[in-house]
């Protein structure tokens, strides 16, 4: 008896990919250091003026 496959994901590859994982990983950081940057910007201009 032949075992007939009706679910196409039993055929696709679901894993999430090398880039996805590294941009998950790097965007924290990247995130992270721009508000920092920013904040000492504002704060910066703040004592300027």
């Amino acid at each position: 008896m032949r075992k007939y496959y009706d679910n196409l994901d039993d055929y696709t590859d679901t894993s999430p990919s090398k880039l996805m994982e590294l941009t998950k990983r790097i965007m924290p950081a990247v995130i992270f250091t721009s508000s920092l940057f920013l904040m000492l910007a504002i704060c910066g201009a703040l004592e300027v003026m």
